[in-house]
């Protein structure tokens, strides 16, 4: 037996945190916006020419319960390369995608099997007639605090049987996305738990194997790393799995040292020359930390930092050759020492009033009015936000500084 579990495919999804200005290249937009469709397409091209016996795909195929004609196009012609090759999908909707008709509306091939809202049990014989009992539901409300392992069978006389969550670790109740425990999914006498949901690949449990596989193209930068599927298969009536990368696209961080009398020309020729060493393969985003030497940095660079004249300058040197480099910074970040960022300024006063004005209740009652917006509460109201206001606080900060003391050198 082999088989693909993957997950979270988010087609179309937007990408958060990649700016679509004047510096973006336009390539770089369609290859970003492509990506998750090169990615999925990798992994149909490969079920094929591994003849695996079917693929499971555990919710979040769509990135919206509203989906484009280019997604909903695509997967089913997908679908239908798998059809012609004689491989069944076992496929279920998840918190994103989630439809109250639960997908009768789309065309699906006959080898494709969408769960329903409720738990169901759909079974399979193998061409080696082996037999597997594949379990598991649909959402058809964008949230679902209810445990639904709860109600999943217990294993019957299948020789294998898998369970399909796209959810959470929680309690039911507290938590809307199918809340369970790994205990009750251990209880179940499973071979093998197919879950979707959290974008980072992960194991909750060796034996049985209860599995992330993660999404198939990290979205922003708190999805970092390879992404791709679980390759499963049995060997001497044991499963193994193999993580297989398939993202054309990878978010990561990188950090770059400099000295702290650089200025901005000096300190983009460093990043370019760091670039060229990275020798990346695959397409890499990044978020770049710029740190120096003794912690600080020249006054160009602190303006130039508060009035995005440094990343504007990098993005516009690298633009022409992002794809020699396989690399695009889109985040730039300069890390500074506390023990010289203030040194003329009362450090403890900075400290106590950092936890006092930087919060969300303060953030919120500021910008009361905007937050009407969807887009805007959720783009500000997070830990992330008050964090980039704090650095922002702190270059603007350290510009002024060194702007009065070169005033007072002159």
């Amino acid at each position: 037996m082999k088989f693909i579990h993957t997950a979270d495919l988010h087609l179309d999804t937007p990408f958060d945190g990649i700016k679509n200005d004047a510096e973006t290249p336009n390539s770089l937009w369609q290859t970003l916006k492509n990506a998750p469709y090169q990615s999925f397409k990798k992994i149909v091209d490969q079920a094929i020419a591994q003849q695996i016996d079917f693929m499971l795909i555990a919710g979040d195929i769509f990135d919206s319960k509203n989906q484009s004609v280019k997604a909903i196009s695509f997967f089913i012609d997908e679908m239908k390369r798998l059809d012609e090759a004689q491989i069944p999908v076992m496929l279920s909707f998840g918190n994103h995608d989630f439809q109250p008709d639960e997908g009768q509306h789309f065309d699906f091939p006959n080898n494709v099997f969408v769960f329903p809202k409720q738990v169901t049990t759909h079974d399979l014989t193998l061409n080696d007639g082996t037999t597997v009992a594949i379990t598991g539901f649909s959402y058809t409300t964008q949230a679902v605090p209810t445990d639904m392992v709860a109600d999943f069978p217990h294993k019957g006389n299948s020789d294998y049987q898998i369970g399909m969550v796209h959810g959470e670790v929680g309690k039911a109740g507290d938590d809307n996305y199918a809340p369970f425990t790994i205990s009750e999914m251990k209880s179940k006498g499973y071979d093998y738990w197919a879950l979707g949901h959290i974008h980072k690949r992960g194991e909750l449990n060796a034996a049985p194997m209860i599995e992330y596989p993660g999404d198939i193209q990290g979205r922003h930068k708190n999805e970092a790393g390879e992404k791709g599927y679980l390759l499963v298969e049995e060997h001497d009536g044991k499963l193994t799995k193999q993580f297989v990368a398939t993202a054309p696209i990878i978010f990561a961080p990188l950090t770059v040292i400099v000295d702290s009398t650089m200025d901005i020309k000096a300190v983009v020729t460093k990043i370019l020359a760091v670039l060229k060493e990275q020798d990346f393969q695959t397409l890499h985003l990044l978020n770049l930390e710029l740190k120096s030497d003794d912690g600080s940095f020249n006054a160009e660079i602190t303006q130039g930092m508060l009035h995005d004249i440094l990343i504007h300058n990098l993005q516009q040197t690298i633009a022409s050759q992002y794809q020699e480099l396989d690399a695009w910074i889109y985040e730039l970040k300069l890390i500074y020492s506390e023990k010289t960022e203030f040194s003329n300024l009362d450090q403890s006063f900075w400290n106590d009033s950092q936890s006092e004005v930087f919060n969300k209740e303060n953030i919120t009652n500021l910008a009361s009015k905007l937050f009407v917006n969807d887009f805007i509460r959720d783009e500000f109201n997070n830990d992330e936000a008050i964090n980039n206001l704090i650095q922002k606080s702190r270059e603007l900060i350290q510009a002024e500084v060194k702007g009065d003391n070169s005033t007072n050198e002159d």
